[in-house]
């Protein structure tokens, strides 16, 4: 059977790279004795495929990944490897899936980042209606290459405020896969032009990755 798992990753492992994040993964699926299925060839691996890239430093509430394995209750799953996971990764719920069913990698297109403010660090409502009245965002790239405006306006989807007594979170919706990959250091930079510095954002954190059609974005488990 092919599985699709929902986990979150703590703030606490948010320096934690993809790398160590992968093989973090392989040693519970061992040592909770998941009948997980090998790879073919002289280097056999756990045919575990992880979904989007975590940034450095950013954690995430909704990531996923996609294991081949033996028939298994989906809860026995889910109990028997949480029993063996650090307390700040846990795995929320899953999904079996076709066995041809696409790679994560290849169908999720869009990404929640959320940035923690410093309470009225600026007017949220004006930036936001501001920022979503532009045709056009250009920032210095900071992908491959760097030496490039990037336009974020076609990829910049939603805006959404949350603000109390004790934070302001500012939560956005952009493209992270072709033609339009917006990372959340360059939101960082678009923010900085309208007054919002490094030093007013306390904690960034990936909401949630989706999968948009039209203007409908679905969760990878329920679009499967």
């Amino acid at each position: 059977m092919r599985l699709r798992a929902e986990y979150n990753v703590g703030p606490e492992l948010k320096f934690l790279g993809n790398l160590d994040m992968m093989h973090l993964m392989e040693r519970a699926l061992r040592r909770a004795g998941i009948p997980y299925h090998l790879s073919e060839g002289f280097n056999p691996h756990i045919r575990l495929s992880m979904g989007t890239v975590l940034p450095v430093g950013i954690w995430g509430k909704h990531e996923y990944f996609d294991l081949d394995l033996a028939e298994m209750a989906l809860q026995e799953f889910i109990d028997r490897l949480n029993e063996v996971l650090p307390p700040a990764l846990t795995i929320l719920d899953c999904q079996q899936i076709e066995e041809n069913a696409p790679a994560l990698m290849k169908i999720i297109n869009t990404a929640e980042y959320t940035f923690v403010l410093r309470t009225g660090t600026t007017d949220l409502q004006s930036l936001t209606e501001e920022i979503l009245t532009r045709d056009a965002l250009l920032v210095q790239s900071r992908g491959k290459n760097k030496n490039i405006k990037k336009d974020l306006r076609p990829g910049l989807y939603q805006m959404n405020i949350d603000a109390t007594e004790a934070y302001d979170m500012l939560s956005v919706m952009v493209s992270i896969n072709e033609p339009l990959n917006i990372r959340y250091d360059e939101l960082q930079d678009l923010f900085s032009e309208y007054g919002i510095s490094a030093k007013d954002i306390t904690d960034i954190f990936r909401q949630g990755n989706y999968i948009k059609e039209d203007q409908n974005f679905y969760s990878p488990l329920k679009k499967v």
